[in-house]
């Protein structure tokens, strides 16, 4: 059993519980050298940013650096272990190498489902209905995207909830990555990562008025012609 946090016809998450949730973010720079991996210069500025940006909007932050596989797994498993009665939601957020299907820790690859099973609602229940939010920093692949150049248009155009009910128990979740499939993930060796600095940069202005899903579009769109560079320190 699971207690409703919202009525069953509701269009929008209850977000008035006591705490805003926790938020744990896994930031790694350096990797065994068995694994060949170049540290990833740059990152220590996400993770201080989002850290900020995070706090900013009430979450109880969390930082861990350059965790073994086991160490990562263990902090997963105590974090959905906890109990979120009173918490709006939960947060990770991912910054590490990665490939198609695999994430790295310090000492070697897994799956990235590794890093939200244990969070669905028949493992986690003072969860269940609420949101469950993971943004992962990561490549995916080594393919650039060369992109499409778009030319502008010469024109323009102008209760009966209350029951019990069931829920899936992957539902409430949002996995965001920082780019799709197959294809690479840029990051400045100064500023860091396209899409965590862009994250932050819309939480911070339009954190506490916007929803999600138009908090997401506004990143998405940021990264996605905003960040347009050629410059040799974006690696």
């Amino acid at each position: 059993f699971a207690f409703l946090p919202v009525d069953r016809d509701s269009e929008a998450y209850n977000m008035n519980h006591v705490k805003r949730g926790k938020a744990c973010i896994f930031n790694h720079e350096n990797f065994n050298p068995n694994l060949d991996l170049k540290p990833r210069a740059g990152t220590s500025k996400d993770r201080d940013n989002l850290y900020m940006r995070l706090r900013e909007l009430d979450f109880d932050v969390t930082y861990f650096n350059d965790l073994t596989f086991n160490e990562l797994n263990t902090e997963i498993i105590k974090l959905a272990s906890e109990d979120h009665s009173e918490h709006d939601c939960v947060l990770v957020a991912l910054m590490s190498h990665g490939d198609d299907g695999i994430l790295y820790a310090k000492d070697q690859q897994y799956k990235p489902e590794k890093l939200w099973s244990h969070f669905t609602s028949d493992q986690c229940p003072t969860l269940a209905g609420k949101p469950k939010l993971f943004f992962i920093q990561a490549c995916q692949g080594d393919r650039l995207d060369a992109g499409t150049t778009m030319l502008p248009r010469v024109t323009e155009t102008d209760s009966p909830s209350a029951v019990a009910y069931k829920i899936p128990t992957h539902a409430d979740f949002l996995i965001a990555y920082s780019t799709v499939p197959g294809f690479y993930s840029w990051r400045n060796t100064t500023n860091g990562s396209w899409f965590v600095q862009a994250l932050c940069y819309v939480l911070s202005e339009r954190g506490r008025e916007d929803d999600l899903l138009s908090l997401m579009t506004t990143v998405s769109r940021i990264v996605s012609i905003g960040c347009e560079s050629n410059t040799p320190q974006d690696s």
